[in-house]
């Protein structure tokens, strides 16, 4: 019994360090991972490793979402995510937030938000007053004028900030993995704060009435880094865990898992 262990032993471990790696994105790179698949309760965990994880404030409903579950906000204040001790990226650091989400509510409302509300120093990516995708800095804004996202379909937004920018307008917009190329808005200077406010999905209790989504989110993440067209569309194609690697990880646990039994049922 004791041969047949360490023969399984060599036989995982060649299994663990031959399996594909689908990730070209760093995972070191991801700040935050919240895949919704919980199913239940009122936490979102963070999948990062990063333990960022989420409370729900107010009702929790989950369904199906693009990948697995999903977390469907109800639009009215109190109804949100916050990521409790997490205050985001600041300065004019480079990131990108992504994330999928549904909703056929037509009007503005609040996706990821962190900062402080004051000119330069807030950071909210959202859902502008045309229905179009849209992120601003508090006096400064980049949305696009096309297309709709409240058509009772799922949309994939990314919201990439570049190595070097400086203001709002260098942000460079997806939806659906295509870049935003008709686009507006103020152009005012980042300079993120991270010393007032938590991270909120859904809502933004420190902005007037917050403008509190209704829809589904899911697959929501932030990135310390500025990634490319080929990456958004690699998470937006596979899903965070596939582009990440997660599943490989939940293998390599499996395995040794399964090897400490049989090294115990071997002695």
């Amino acid at each position: 019994m004791k041969h047949l262990a360490i023969g399984f032993l060599i036989l995982a471990f060649c299994l663990v360090v031959g399996m594909p790696s689908e990730a070209e994105i760093d995972p070191a790179k991801a700040e935050a991972v919240w895949l919704f698949d919980d199913g239940a309760g009122g936490k979102v965990v963070d999948s990062s490793g990063h333990k960022r994880n989420g409370t729900i404030v107010g009702k929790d409903k989950w369904v199906k979402g693009k990948f697995g579950g999903g977390l469907e906000l109800n639009g009215t204040q109190n109804n949100e995510v916050i990521i409790e001790g997490y205050k985001g990226i600041g300065g004019n650091s480079p990131r990108t937030t992504v994330l999928w989400y549904w909703t056929k509510k037509a009007g503005r409302c609040r996706l990821v938000c962190w900062g402080a509300n004051d000119t330069a120093i807030k950071y909210h990516v959202r859902i502008h007053e045309g229905d179009t995708f849209r992120v601003e800095t508090q006096g400064g804004q980049l949305f696009a004028n096309k297309p709709k996202l409240t058509d009772g379909e799922w949309h994939h937004l990314a919201c990439v900030f570049p190595p070097g920018g400086k203001m709002c307008h260098d942000h460079i917009l997806y939806v659906d993995g295509v870049e935003i190329k008709d686009r507006g808005g103020n152009n005012v200077g980042v300079d993120t704060d991270t010393k007032t406010n938590d991270v909120e999905i859904g809502w933004n209790k420190w902005v007037g009435h917050g403008d509190p989504a209704q829809g589904v989110f899911d697959e929501v993440a932030i990135f310390s880094t500025a990634l490319s067209e080929k990456d958004v569309n690699d998470i937006m194609n596979k899903g965070l865990a596939v582009a990440l690697s997660v599943s490989p990880k939940e293998k390599l646990t499996t395995i040794w898992g399964s090897l400490k039994t049989i090294r115990y049922l071997g002695n």
